[in-house]
């Protein structure tokens, strides 16, 4: 699937790159995509329906540089009510997927009380009836989602929390075990990803250790665990000098553990003002640095933004340590490519070339 590129000259290859310099007029014309469909490689982003809404340049962004992207399907939104199944931004993201030759990716399928409607809630001491609802939510997604859907986030972050009420009335195991089962059952050819946040500094060695002692012990007992998540909310003045070295523990532990791995979520703060001379082009060497490593293991397939542009950036806005002047995307507030997206970029161009 992952194939030689040799149209390109290696002059060209770090034009807009990490040299620092613009792209020239021919490179303008160049995606994501383009280098991640050559190599077999899923390059997306989260969708955000609100921000798509609003801004047409969203859409035709994410069309032309991504070959995936991440569907948002949290129980909340798909029945708020028992029986009744929400799908329209489903089967929306299905329309747009297919018409722009995308894969999608789904998250999440049981993730945290915020996302979960009242009727559930209101069953809380009932893991009887909690086992009977998540088995017909679970299956009845998943197949409704068909084959476009090529991978289910089905549990996020087990290390976090319970993720009540499941966790803590089917117990911290069972309830993973019994929801991955259920996935599988419902779409055998799709990946199912198990997924968790390892801090802003780095990837802390303890917790990864922590998480595939979980995904071992799982996967003994026979749940269908095919993929190991890493979110990467980094912050850039925070990162530890060997945050590369950490990242290469996590993608080798997925190894050891028979799983694939991803990088599920990243965007990176650039500091407060003040904290590097040239802030963007140390943003572009993060972004540069970790998906390069990730394409350096052929066991790594996927990596997503959390977001596209800086202007609807989570972190400006999220409840607690909201960061405003936060510019952590590849295209910034006017869709206009960044420093981050040439690192982005050229680590695209140089797996390309490796093949």
């Amino acid at each position: 699937m992952r194939s030689l590129v040799t149209s390109l000259s290696v002059g060209l290859l770090f034009l807009g790159g990490l040299s620092g310099r613009c792209a020239t007029p021919a490179e303008e014309n160049v995606t994501l995509r383009q280098y991640a469909d050559k190599i077999g490689f899923h390059i997306g982003t989260v969708y955000e329906h609100r921000a798509a809404d609003e801004e047409p340049r969203y859409a035709e962004t994410v069309a032309r540089e991504y070959n995936s992207f991440i569907s948002p399907t949290f129980f909340r939104a798909m029945q708020p009510e028992r029986g009744d199944f929400r799908f329209r931004s489903m089967d929306n993201d299905i329309e747009f997927a297919r018409k722009n030759h995308m894969k999608l990716f789904a998250a999440t399928l049981l993730y945290r009380p915020k996302n979960d409607p009242d009727w559930v809630l209101a069953r809380s001491n009932d893991a009887k009836e909690l086992d009977k609802i998540m088995k017909e939510h679970i299956q009845t997604v998943v197949k409704h989602g068909g084959d476009t859907y090529y991978a289910w986030e089905v549990v996020d972050e087990p290390l976090t929390t319970l993720n009540p009420p499941w966790g803590k009335a089917l117990g911290r195991e069972q309830y993973i075990e019994k929801s991955y089962r259920y996935a599988k059952e419902a779409n055998p050819d799709a990946l199912m990803v198990l997924n968790q946040a390892f801090g802003h500094d780095g990837v802390h060695r303890d917790e990864v250790d922590e998480f595939f002692d979980l995904v071992k012990k799982l996967k003994s007992s026979g749940t269908p665990i095919d993929v190991a998540g890493i979110e990467m909310h980094l912050q850039a003045q925070e990162l530890k000098p060997n945050y590369l070295d950490e990242f290469r523990y996590f993608l080798e532990r997925a190894q050891k553990a028979g799983v694939k791995s991803m990088v599920t979520e990243m965007d990176v703060y650039q500091g407060p003002a003040g904290s590097f001379p040239d802030p963007m082009k140390h943003q572009q060497e993060i972004f540069h640095d970790v998906l390069a490593a990730c394409l350096a293991d052929s066991n790594c397939i996927a990596f997503y933004t959390w977001g596209v542009s800086d202007a609807h950036t989570w972190l400006k806005a999220r409840p607690n340590n909201a960061l405003p002047d936060a510019k952590p995307l590849l295209f910034d507030e006017n869709f206009k490519k960044k420093p981050a997206y040439y690192g982005v970029l050229d680590a695209l161009k140089n797996a390309s070339d490796r093949k």
